[in-house]
């Protein structure tokens, strides 16, 4: 609990990116511009909101993970560890022709298009849920260093409070292109046409 409030007060000194200032990279400043901090409403987030309540912390996740999926044009996506089924209902959403591949995890009402392949597997991008205990392993480890010329995204959660994520977060933040740091979870960028960088702000 300790470290947990040490990093929350660390990144709230640290955090200086919220609307771009600061911010010497194209794509970032693009990224938090019409992506992060974008507003718009989409029709399909009434459709997805009309099956249930979901708290707002979850909403304000899964409506940038939207945005995110949607500007970039990501197809295929593998998740892990995903114990809220909310973030399939909305990424599912974004397009007819989205692949949402289950690698393993305790999300039983996900709508998955089916089962991810472990190791051989090629996706855009990679969401790494609570549960990751017991589901990351080395082949998960190998598809990472197979795709770090990219372009690969991976969003992670509960980067300061689990220790598995935090871990995963903490190595993989030395390793890819670009990171942005956003407390409750962080989103990483493998492209080596990227200009290499670290970023924290708060949605």
């Amino acid at each position: 609990m300790y470290n947990y409030l040490k990093q929350r007060l660390k990144h709230a000194i640290r955090f200086r990116h919220k609307r771009g200032f600061g911010v010497h990279s194209p794509f970032v400043f693009d990224l938090i511009t019409n992506v992060i901090k974008e507003k718009a409403e989409y029709y399909d987030f009434q459709v997805v909101e009309a099956q249930g309540r979901i708290r707002d912390k979850e909403r304000k996740l899964c409506r940038m993970l939207f945005r995110l999926v949607d500007y970039f044009s990501y197809r295929e996506i593998v998740f892990l560890g995903i114990e809220n089924p909310w973030v399939t209902r909305y990424l599912g959403a974004v397009a007819s022709d989205m692949r949402l591949l289950d690698g393993g995890g305790n999300c039983p009402d996900g709508e998955f298009s089916g089962k991810a392949g472990g190791e051989r597997e090629k996706a855009d991008m990679l969401f790494l849920g609570r549960n990751l205990e017991g589901v990351w392993n080395a082949e998960w480890d190998n598809m990472l260093r197979r795709n770090v010329d990219g372009p690969l995204c991976v969003v992670v959660k509960d980067i300061y409070k689990r220790p598995l994520n935090a871990r995963l977060w903490r190595q993989m933040r030395k390793e890819c292109t670009v990171s942005i740091d956003m407390m409750w979870y962080g989103i990483l960028f493998w492209n080596k046409k990227l200009q290499k960088g670290k970023y924290n702000m708060i949605i």
